[in-house]
């Protein structure tokens, strides 16, 4: 996968791009089928542009399944790591585990003052 769809901004931007130019060759085969004039010339001109339009839509079709074959291959060499933890994941578990072991350690200490006061009585 080209290095700079790397990040989700570029990605995004990039499928978008994708989407639109499949969108717009679709629209612009339509608009093309549409055209009622019989004339000779306009209809050998409508072959024609139907037939670009729909060389574009193919290719258009294609550089999307390029993309998700892309991803496919990421995502099954590891290079996506989707099913394992993340950094901020693991990140988050020790800090949390760091909060649950100094509240513990309040605790004991509330324990222990409480029952040091209550021997002095």
């Amino acid at each position: 996968m080209d290095p700079s769809f790397r990040d989700t901004a570029s990605l995004t931007a990039y499928i978008d791009k994708l989407r639109n130019n499949l969108i717009s060759r679709f629209e612009n085969l339509v608009a093309t089928a549409a055209i009622e004039r019989t004339d000779y010339n306009t209809t050998s001109y409508n072959a024609l542009h139907m037939k670009d339009e729909t060389a574009a839509l193919i290719r258009a079709a294609e550089d999307l399944l390029s993309l998700t074959r892309q991803m496919q291959e990421l995502w099954l060499f590891g290079q996506l790591d989707t099913l394992g933890k993340s950094v901020v994941e693991e990140k988050t578990e020790a800090d949390a585990r760091r909060v649950a072991e100094l509240i513990q350690t309040l605790v004991r200490r509330e324990e222990v003052k409480e029952g040091g006061e209550a021997g002095r009585r």
